[in-house]
Order: C-alpha cells, then sequence, then structure tokens
C-alpha cells in the first residue's frame, strides 16, 4: 500500500501521560546524545503516531535548557560555518504484537540543514501526512 492512500490513521498527538511518549521522547534524547557525544534535553515539538508508525520532533537544548552548544561535539566546525540546525526528527515503527516498548528506530535526522526526511514516505512507506509532508 503507497505511504498516502488509505488505510493509514490520522496522525494523532500522544498526550503528556500517554506512555509512548516517554518511550519515545526517551529513544530520541538517547540517540541524540550519542550523535553530540554529550548530555542533552529535548524541547519537544511534537510526539505523533499513526498506526504504528511514530515521529518525535524536538529542539535540542543544552541541559538546564539553554541553547545547544556544539563546542565539545563533533559538529563544531560545522556548526561554526552554519552547517547545523538544533533540531532532531525521529521516526519509529512498533510492529503488531511487539511489547509496548517494543518501538525501532526507521531513520533519524539529528541536526539537520533541509528537510532530510522528505524522503521517507517513499524509503520507508511511512504515512506523509505523519511527517507534516502531506495533506
Amino acid at each position: 500500500m503507497d505511504a498516502n492512500e488509505s488505510g493509514y490513521r490520522a496522525p494523532v498527538a500522544l498526550p503528556a501521560d500517554d506512555p509512548d511518549r516517554a518511550t519515545l521522547a526517551g529513544l530520541a534524547a538517547d540517540l541524540a546524545r550519542q550523535a553530540l557525544g554529550k548530555e542533552v534535553e529535548l524541547d519537544l515539538h511534537a510526539v505523533d503516531r499513526s498506526g504504528h508508525w511514530a515521529v518525535v520532533r524536538a529542539r535540542l537544548l543544552d541541559p538546564g535548557g539553554a541553547a545547544l552548544s556544539f563546542g565539545d561535539t563533533p559538529f563544531a566546525d560545522a556548526a561554526a560555518a552554519g552547517g547545523v540546525s538544533d533540531l532532531a526528527v525521529v521516526l519509529f515503527r512498533r510492529d503488531e504484537g511487539q511489547e509496548a516498548d517494543g518501538w525501532k528506530l526507521i531513520d533519524q535526522a539529528i541536526l539537520p540543514t533541509d528537510v532530510a526526511w522528505l524522503g521517507w514516505p517513499q524509503a520507508h512507506g511511512v504515512p506523509s501526512q505523519l511527517l507534516g509532508i502531506g495533506g
């Protein structure tokens, strides 16, 4: 089935008390920490779900909520040249019958400077509406 065909549930924002929201945000934060090699916090913009798909969109911050500093990361040179953002967009999937914490990383865009997730519907079959790129 094409990702834009009917059969996919409309995306829903997971409420703050949803256990999947906490799990997904934690997984996304771990991925960002690994990529940057330092502690970071997430300023969550969205944790949305459509069927067995979920996406986390967030700004990355230094601990305590300060703007993300890049000096002590592998991205220091790129940041000095204006070649990074402070965003993280992470795509997950949980297949039927998997445990509640069975979310699997499908793709990620950490510090993108473009719309890196634009091709994810074609590459992974995720509904484009979940990524905010379809109607």
